[in-house]
């Protein structure tokens, strides 16, 4: 009985086996007009989990489960294909090239329109666009990927990120763009891990923005994170590290030069002699080598900057799992970078969960929840600007370790390492709740709710060092006079909620219409608490309850908003030809009087597909041409909270009561109280093209733009005895022109697919009627100017001769020999501010980017590049000008560069810069078209080559797929400007940085 129970088993398992390999199927995937293979592809079963992907000789194999007879393969760039299939029978799929790009669909507001029936400016990039470019924020991803969207950085600091403009400046004020990732509004592109965008637009004119009203003035950015879809579940691990080297740095003089330019600096000024004397000097370097402590030769750029590369890491966990129920994808990510010095790092936690539920089949549901946390550390002080100003002369360590008291007290080193730190902790969490409903054919009902917190949190702690003489002995020099602590605690809700209803049919004769009609509503509430406390006896416990209650402080303020909005969209298309669309959204904001919080924002477009027409429906070379036009409105609340009312400022003062001083509080207004103030409205107009040709492997997209803002609010002078400051009022006027243009190639040759795109671009800024001027700094915006023009001095070459001086004119007494000389604009015989003109734009202009990408066999590269075409810049104090605050350090590219009594007449003509001198520095440092220079550069921004391996090896222990690759960021860069500059970085600012990666992509 046993023997035929055991031989019913084996025969039942061996059916089973052979059922198994019979519910097999194996084929191969190619590209259907090079018949070559195709790695990677996607090969699943709908409406269930399984699938896999092929190797890369386009090979795969697939279980199918029980009742399963179909198969779908996809892949990126390619028309998908679901067909029958046999187990056990081979099956050959061709992929056919998806070369129409227009037939994509985009994100749009509150919506997604397929890019050829666009007739607003809207630009898109993809996932790859966005990840592929291996930065660790979206806004450096940014910089030259789009036409009109111009992405600028002064630093490569850890965690810094980049400034966004679209098409320009909108207004005086705040002119960045509003962000919506998933429909939710958020504080900055920055809040996602840039590999989980699957796609971001950017809203440029009005007839697009409009929909978001009072506040798509400055544009509108889309971003769409990834989504799970029906497949097997998937585990991917990445993860990446990487070196970054500074591009450009300055470099100073040691101690011996800094001596004898001082004294020459000192006799230039008026001394009899300078403070060093020369057999002082000569033996300087031979005494430093007997006695350290009293000669020293610091190199502050190597005591301060100690790594010559900074690390970067980043590690990523992706979760994906489908079916026809449940879609999930959840991504979790670990950054951290590194400084050039120590004491100074960045690291981030994002966490992002997407699911997506189909109730029934009309009720659908998404949750997301999304959660980031970013520390910040840093130190109670800035090293680079200290490595720059400091000269050699003064000490970092005495020769036993100990912190020397350098510039008394003013230690560099010493600072960076016992004198505090900024501890800044942001945290934020967010989730969306979305209901879908779909009651009859057409119709959508949407339903959606999106909270985001955010808790934040900063600690500066300033300690007190107490230094000893070189032998020892206790100093009375401290770098300050007391241990401080300061602590703040910020807390924002954000809540948005949207109701929207949706209504698209095509009816007959080729009438297409699209209707839309929404509410929403946003809430805001901060609140903030500070404290800080001096006076503390343990310098190593950085908490408030140590420190002296005689001498604390704290604070606090709080902040509330509200938008309420009702919005709506008509679209109507005939044929595909004749496309009309229009926009109208009513806003009431809580930031203005009640008479005055509602305002509409309008917006109509339109379309010709010429292409369609029977004229050119024939012309093989084009596969696509349409013409477009926009105008619309668009607002601007961001204005401050309470501009209308009497708001009232407290102070404390001191009062002399019974016999003693005694603090009290006291509150006024200070700012007269505009009742009537209200929206800045942005207008405009826009046209454009839209082609594709030679079986769309050629895309052109080609617009010109105007746009003008009326109602800026501005400071405007009152009178004096009305006894308040100047308040904001609705009056000036800015207005904007530009163009723009994309093109792209995309094709194949052989086994290698490949692409190449170019983008370029220009704004110019008008100032109308600002009813003044207002000066910032160097920068001017006044009636006629430019937005922040440059405003100063027409220079005429350095002072040769005392005769040259004497027949003038001069700005002052104190002009010599070897300063720089003005023209005198107004005829007036003196250089006064009266002579200052508009030298030109500090905008930068004539924006291009583009790149190049390839695929073979596995094999993939990519190269994009950015630039600017024209740009003034200024260089900065801190590499034209020595002796900053009296005695710092002298820039090494000044030497044997500036005028000087102990030059030749013929060395002197060819000085580049004044003569050493402190007492003119307000005439020789001023601004002048002197200091500005052209900033226009080109640079590398990526290149990056991967191979991906796709085995079956691989599969037989659980891998889908190995992708391993090099890459490198912002490498390599041309441009007018000194070698030891780069064209983006400020003045004492952090380096740009050079980031050299190598990484790996596991897919389970």
């Amino acid at each position: 009985m046993k023997k035929q129970l055991l031989f019913l088993c084996a025969v039942m398992l061996l059916a089973v086996r052979l059922a198994g390999q019979d519910r097999q199927v194996k084929g191969t995937v190619t590209d259907a007009a090079g018949k070559t293979p195709l790695p990677g592809a996607t090969v699943s079963v709908p409406g269930t989990p399984a699938g896999t992907t092929t190797d890369n000789n386009g090979h795969f194999t697939l279980r199918l489960p029980a009742g399963a007879g179909k198969i779908t393969v996809s892949m990126l760039n390619y028309a998908s294909q679901t067909l029958d299939v046999t187990p056990g029978q081979a099956v050959e799929v061709s992929l056919v090239t998806n070369t129409r790009e227009l037939d994509e669909t985009v994100v749009v507001g509150y919506g997604r329109q397929k890019k050829k029936d666009l007739t607003g400016a809207v630009a898109t990039i993809s996932a790859k666009d966005v990840g592929g470019r291996q930065t660790l924020k979206v806004s450096d991803a940014l910089q030259g990927a789009m036409a009109g969207v111009s992405v600028t950085r002064s630093s490569g600091s850890p965690g810094g990120g980049s400034s966004i403009l679209i098409r320009g400046i909108t207004t005086i004020g705040t002119n960045g763009p509003l962000v919506i990732v998933d429909g939710v509004p958020v504080s900055s592109v920055d809040n996602v891990n840039p590999n989980d965008v699957e796609s971001l637009s950017v809203l440029k004119d009005a007839a697009s923005a409009s929909i978001y009203g009072s506040r798509g003035a400055a544009g509108v950015i889309l971003i769409t994170t990834k989504r799970a879809g029906n497949g097997r579940p998937s585990l991917e691990y990445n993860y990446e590290y990487g070196a970054q080297k500074a591009t450009a740095m300055p470099k100073y003089v040691g101690p011996q030069d800094y001596m004898r330019y001082f004294n020459e600096q000192a006799v230039n000024d008026g001394a009899a002699s300078g403070a060093y004397a020369q057999p002082f000097i000569d033996a300087y370097l031979d005494s430093n080598r007997v006695n350290p402590d009293e000669f020293p030769v610091t190199d502050w750029e190597k005591s301060l900057l100690r790594h010559r590369t900074a690390p970067r890491q980043r590690h990523e966990v992706i979760f994906t799992s489908g079916t026809d129920k449940l879609k999930t994808k959840a991504s979790l990510s670990y950054s951290k970078a590194g400084a050039f010095y120590d004491n100074y790092d960045f690291e981030r936690y994002l966490l992002r969960v997407n699911n997506d539920l189909q109730i029934n089949s009309k009720l659908s549901a998404g949750l997301d929840i999304f959660y980031k946390r970013t520390e910040e550390n840093s130190p109670n002080t800035d090293p680079i600007y200290l490595s720059r100003i400091m000269p050699g002369i003064y000490d970092d360590y005495y020769s036993d370790g100990r912190f020397a008291i350098s510039k008394d007290g003013r230690n560099p080193v010493a600072q960076l390492y016992g004198g505090g730190f900024n501890r800044d902790r942001y945290n934020q969490i967010g989730g969306r709740l979305l209901f879908n409903f779909r009651p009859v054919d057409g119709l959508t009902l949407t339903a959606q709710v999106a909270p985001t917190f955010d808790m934040d949190k900063f600690k500066n702690f300033s300690t007190q060092i107490k230094f000893t003489n070189p032998n020892g002995s206790p100093s009375t020099v401290v770098n300050q006079p007391r241990t401080t602590l300061g602590e703040s605690r910020n807390e924002n809700i954000s809540i948005n909620g949207q109701l929207l209803a949706n209504y698209a049919r095509s009816l007959r004769g080729g009438h297409d219409i699209d209707v839309l009609a929404g509410y929403e509503e946003n809430y805001n509430n901060y609140e903030s608490l500070s404290a800080g406390r001096s006076g503390f006896p343990l310098t190593g416990y950085p908490y408030l309850n140590a420190g002296s209650i005689e001498l604390r402080t704290n604070s606090g303020a709080a902040s509330e908003s509200a938008l309420r909005s009702f919005f709506g969209r008509l679209k109507y298309a005939y044929k595909g030809k004749y496309l009309v669309q229009g926009n109208l959204r009513y806003d009431k904001s809580s930031r203005f009087g009640k008479a005055y919080r509602g305002a509409v924002f309008p917006s109509v477009s339109a379309g010709w597909t010429v292409s369609e027409e029977s004229f050119l429906k024939g012309a093989s070379w084009l596969s696509f041409l349409k013409v477009r036009g926009s105008w619309g409105e668009a607002g601007n609340e961001r204005i401050g909270n309470y501009p209308y009312q009497a708001t009232l400022d407290f102070t404390n003062a001191l009062f002399y009561q019974s016999g003693g001083v005694v603090p009290l509080s006291g509150a006024g207004q200070q700012v007269y109280a505009v009742e009537n103030i209200s929206w800045e409205t942005t207008r405009t107009s826009d046209i454009g093209i839209d082609a594709a040709f030679l079986d769309s492997r050629l895309n052109i997209s080609a617009g010109y733009f105007k746009k003008s803002t009326f109602d800026i609010l501005l400071p405007l002078d009152i009178p004096l005895y009305i006894g308040y400051d100047k308040p904001n009022q609705n009056a000036g006027t800015l207005h904007v022109k530009g163009w723009e243009l994309d093109v792209n190639w995309r094709d194949q040759i052989g086994k290698v697919r490949y692409s190449i795109g170019a983008n370029f671009s220009d704004a110019r800024s008008r100032i109308g009627d600002l009813k003044g001027t207002e000066f910032r700094g160097d920068q001017i915006i006044r009636n006629g100017s430019e937005y922040n023009e440059w405003f100063g001095y027409v220079s005429n070459g350095l002072f040769q001769t005392p005769e040259e001086v004497t027949a003038g004119p001069v700005m002052g007494a104190n002009t010599k020999p070897g300063d720089v000389r003005y023209v005198d604009m107004n005829k007036d015989g003196v250089i006064t501010p009266d002579d200052k003109i508009l030298l030109g734009g500090a905008l930068p202009r004539y924006l291009y980017g583009g790149n190049v990408r390839a695929d073979y066999m596995g094999f993939d590269a990519g190269l994009t590049f950015q630039g600017i075409g024209k740009k003034l810049s200024r260089l900065g104090t801190d590499i034209v000008q020595p002796f900053a605050e009296a005695f710092g350090n002298v820039p090494q590219e000044m030497v044997g560069k500036f005028w000087s009594k102990n030059n030749t007449a013929e060395q002197n003509l060819q000085a580049t810069y004044p003569r050493l001198s402190r007492t003119s520095n307000g005439n020789n440092y001023t601004l002048s078209d002197y200091w500005l220079k052209s900033g226009a550069y080109f640079r590398l921004k990526n290149a990056t080559v991967g191979y991906t391996l796709r085995e079956q090896l691989l599969k037989t222990v659980g891998v889908q797929s190995l992708r391993v690759y090099l890459s490198a960021n912002d490498f390599l860069s041309f441009s007018k400007l000194p070698k030891y500059l780069d064209p983006e970085a400020g003045s004492y600012s952090y380096p740009i940085v050079a980031t050299f990666m190598v990484g790996a992509i596991v897919k389970f």
